[in-house]
């Protein structure tokens, strides 16, 4: 049976009919991974000095073509150039050495192409400068590469050329070494940008283990990845599971990727080939056991052939973290849990290598090599978590099983790891083999960690009618498992059969997701003095939460501390304690006006989750670095993480809703396309509960795009009166804030003092406050402090508001420092388009119906359209369209909308 890692709920069934024949490869799927050398190469090669271009060096199939193909192309777009310029000989309009000009076209050359074009260009000069893209370039004849060296020292046309930096001819190297072209070496991609590519690759329809897989496998080289899919799909390895799509047990194979193997097999023996194998089935595998095992000599023949590698002690576990992920195939034994591993160890020096090697070991064979490694050991007493994490794996791959406290301890620490795959295998088989209350309790977890609610309920289902006595440890499980994929009348009905500290968790964490915060505050108050750790920290981090919807978050870091000495000694796993934890502080950080510490701690928290391949727990905190850099005003990178596909989501209801509104906030502050329409409401399905705030400016939005202020300005006000009603002051500061943003009527709490904490919700209560008086000495205040805690956006908003402000109280020269100012913080945002930034720096004074009508007319809007939305007659429209274009100088719709997003 596959694992169920990241199974998909109900809801999120994939909408698609159809059977694996289906699946088809993308072509050309979306660049991913190379934005810093993107941005890299067209800074150079736009500009006027510097390099004469841009040389990609890496080896092959790590995706220098593509990245080439990339770069010409938005060469071409940023230039308005052409391609497949042919040069002329006659077009001598600039003497030699001038210098590159602007440029207006790119020719792809192949290198049997390259030594006859060159050879026409060097006679000539022209001020119609082009880009010469060149791949393969290590195909390049000595005597093509000296004409290349006589263009590029004549800095008169831009290059860019792709080779292979251990096939390239030596002469090559003098392009970079004598500074002609700057060299972009590009590494294998890094793990979530070769997951993201391998979901791509097949339209985001695989599940996130078979991403993980085929990513792992192919260790960021694009071209491997590729073909491991190509593999898949002519194996009919893919199977549907869930409504998405599952790659099958073993490793896909090719004639291609087989050969590959065959070839980095073929200088070794028999007894080197016996000892890679050795290696492979339990890497990363200890130093000072091979030596004894194969032998000093052995291990650096394996060396000389580039077939292994030495593995830091301290990184062993994180860079491999033990195939444990596909530990559902019979021949991955899993390499362990990251808890703990410390000795000098070697591994495979690629790990898809290492898979067939895997894969293709005789069982008997296999056999002998785990019983091996097992009497090779040192006592239990001496094994990191790590070591007993493999151990128990490879008793069970020579049918043996483990002592009963082995087994669980092995699973425990798999767990704890975010080894999911391995801790389901692990604690599956304690349940089937011992049938004691623990193995079923951890069993449970672990199906929960795993988001596998339906496997959950038979499991507990069977249990209660077979094992009535084991309801004590299995109900806590199920309960929260209930929280967890949104059925909450169903977890609160089963409160009656808890044990007292359970009960009140579960009714807090219900209270909380319906919206309750005062009845969640309550219900965790006492258990944050449990006798019990496991209480003290869930109650911790729920009081957290709460303590920052209040608008309290200097609490929050408060009681941030007590959970951090609690968590250092937890008694019980449970799913809302180290996973949820930094993830809870760098929200308290956010809102208490630390926005660059939260980002940097989420950043690192994300990098390491990803690192560790630790699936559920890395979209969890994504989702958490996607609402960060959000608020920052980042909202194209955070679209990046907060919308989730079948190879990247969480699992778990309240974060799938959490994506899927953040998903449209982002959207909704991003230029839209031209002549966009809006289209179906993505979020009518969604229950309001403690997203409410955040939902409800999701709607505002939409509703103010199609010109429906009525509509969004009743959101708004709904969300304020519902947000105070639930004394959830943040809530309330955002519903606020965001009537001014799209400037619609402001409710009257705007002239409360809300008992709120820290700069970050006080300055944007203040921006409201502002706006709904005209006040803009604390309209200059709130922007200042905004731009001081790092929410740039929302700052350069505040300050196209002061701007408009001066300038219709007659103070120019104060509204071109604000303009300026609102620039400035834009240069910290992505290519953001709100409201407060139609217009940024015209000297028109729109009124906020002018604003509307220019805002739909710019988005393609025909006058009787905008008139139907807005209730008004069509030459109502006309007029008003008249006196925009009158006052901002625009000839017809579409200078508008430059102007708009100018």
């Amino acid at each position: 049976m596959a694992s169920p890692v990241l199974a998909t709920t109900p809801s999120l069934a994939s909408p698609f009919p159809g059977t694996p024949a289906l699946f088809h490869l993308v072509d050309t799927p979306a660049l991913v991974g190379r934005d810093r050398e993107l941005a890299a190469a067209l800074s150079i090669l736009t500009s006027r000095s510097g390099p004469g271009g841009v040389l990609l060096a890496g080896p092959a199939g790590i995706g220098k073509s593509r990245l080439g193909h990339e770069i010409a192309s938005a060469v071409l777009s940023r230039t308005g150039g052409t391609a497949g310029y042919e040069p002329s000989v006659g077009d001598q309009s600039a003497s030699a050495g001038a210098g590159a000009g602007p440029l207006t076209a790119v020719d792809q050359l192949a290198p049997g192409m390259v030594l006859p074009t060159v050879e026409r260009l060097l006679p000539t000069s022209s001020r119609r400068s082009r880009l010469l893209w060149i791949d393969d370039a290590h195909l390049l004849s000595p005597q093509a590469i000296e004409a290349l060296l006589l263009l590029a020292g004549r800095r008169s046309d831009k290059l860019l050329i792709a080779v292979n930096t251990d096939e390239a001819h030596p002469h090559l190297h003098a392009l970079w070494k004598d500074q002609h072209l700057a060299r972009l070496d590009l590494a294998p991609l890094d793990v979530l940008a070769c997951r993201r590519l391998a979901g791509a690759l097949l339209a985001d329809r695989l599940t996130q283990s078979s991403v993980a897989r085929l990513a792992r496998m192919s260790a960021g080289n694009p071209l491997l990845l590729r073909e491991l899919v190509r593999a898949a799909l002519a194996q009919d390895l893919l199977v549907p599971t869930g409504g998405w799509w599952h790659l099958r047990e073993g490793v896909p194979l090719s004639d291609a990727l087989r050969d590959l193997v065959v070839r980095s097999l073929k200088p070794i023996g028999a007894e080197a080939r016996h000892a890679l194998e050795l290696i492979a089935l339990a890497e990363p595998a200890r130093l000072d056991i091979l030596e004894d095992l194969v032998g000093l000599p052995t291990l650096l023949t394996l060396e000389d052939h580039g077939l292994i590698q030495s593995l830091d002690p301290r990184r062993a576990d994180a860079e491999r973290p033990g195939q444990a992920l596909s530990a559902e195939t019979p021949g991955d034994t899993g390499q362990g849990s990251r808890a703990g591993h410390t000795q000098p160890s070697v591994g495979i020096a690629h790990p898809y290598l290492g898979h067939v090697l895997r894969q293709d070991v005789a069982p008997l064979r296999r056999k002998h090599y785990l019983l091996t490694w097992t009497a090779a050991l040192p006592q239990p007493a001496a094994r990191p978590p790590a070591e007993r994490v493999r151990l128990a794996q490879w008793h069970l791959d020579v049918g043996d099983t483990p002592e009963h406290e082995d087994l669980l301890a092995a699973a425990r620490h798999a767990l704890a790891a975010h080894e999911l795959p391995a801790a389901y295998r692990l604690a599956g088989a304690a349940w089937r083999t011992y049938r004691t209350a623990e193995a079923a309790e951890l069993k449970a977890h672990t199906l929960l960690a795993c988001a596998a609610f339906d496997e959950l309920d038979t499991f507990a289902a069977s249990l209660a009618a077979d094992h009535p006595a084991y309801a004590p440890v299995l109900d806590p499980v199920r309960a929260r498992a209930l929280v967890v994929s949104g059925r909450y009348r169903e977890a609160e009905e089963m409160t009656g059969r808890l044990p007292a500290g359970d009960a009140a968790l579960v009714s807090a964490m219900v209270a909380y997701f319906c919206g309750h915060l005062a009845k969640a505050l309550r219900a965790c108050a006492p258990l944050r003095e449990d006798a019990l750790p496991g209480h003290r920290i869930e109650a911790g981090l729920l009081t957290m939460v709460i303590l920052c919807r209040q608008g309290r978050p200097l609490d929050a870091l408060e009681v941030y501390r007590r959970v951090r000495e609690d968590v250092a000694h937890p008694s019980l796993l449970r799913p809302l304690i180290e996973e949820c934890l930094e993830e809870i502080h760098a929200v308290a950080l956010l809102f208490a006006g630390r926005l660059e510490e939260a980002e940097n701690n989420l950043v690192r928290a994300f990098h390491d989750a990803n690192r560790d391949h630790a699936l559920r727990i890395d979209a969890q905190r994504g989702l958490a670095l996607g609402c960060v850099l959000y608020e920052r005003g980042r909202p194209r990178q955070a679209l990046t993480h907060v919308t989730f596909t079948p190879a990247y989501q969480v699992g778990w209801q309240p974060w799938q809703l959490m994506a899927r509104i953040y998903t449209e906030l982002a959207r909704s502050c991003l230029r839209p396309a031209s002549g966009a329409r809006s289209g179906p409401d993505v979020l009518a399905d969604v229950k309001p509960g403690h997203l409410a705030a955040a939902l409800r400016v999701a709607r505002a939005r939409a509703a103010h795009r199609d010109g429906d202020e009525t509509a969004a300005t009743r959101a708004l006000h709904e969300a304020v009166d519902d947000a105070l009603t639930r004394h959830a002051h943040t809530d309330a500061v955002m519903a606020l804030h965001e009537c001014a943003r799209l400037g619609l009527a402001p409710h009257p709490a705007v002239h409360t003092d809300h008992p709120l904490q820290g700069p970050f919700l006080t300055a944007r209560l203040h921006y409201a406050r502002a706006i709904a008086t005209g006040d803009a000495t604390l309209l200059g205040r709130a922007a200042r402090a905004l731009a001081e805690v790092g929410a740039h956006l929302y700052a350069a908003e505040g300050y196209a508001e002061l701007a408009r402000l001066h300038r219709r109280a007659g103070r120019d020269r104060a509204a071109t420092t604000a303009t300026a100012e609102a620039r400035i913080q834009l240069e910290h945002c992505d290519d953001v388009a709100t409201p407060p930034l139609h217009f940024l720096g015209e000297t028109a004074s729109l009124s906020p119906r002018e604003r509307t009508i220019a805002r739909l007319a710019a988005q393609g809007l025909t006058d009787k359209e905008i008139a139907g939305q807005l209730v008004v007659s069509p030459r109502t429209v006309s007029n008003t369209l008249y006196r925009v274009y009158q006052k901002t100088g625009a000839t017809d719709r579409r200078h508008l909308r430059r102007l708009l997003s100018a």
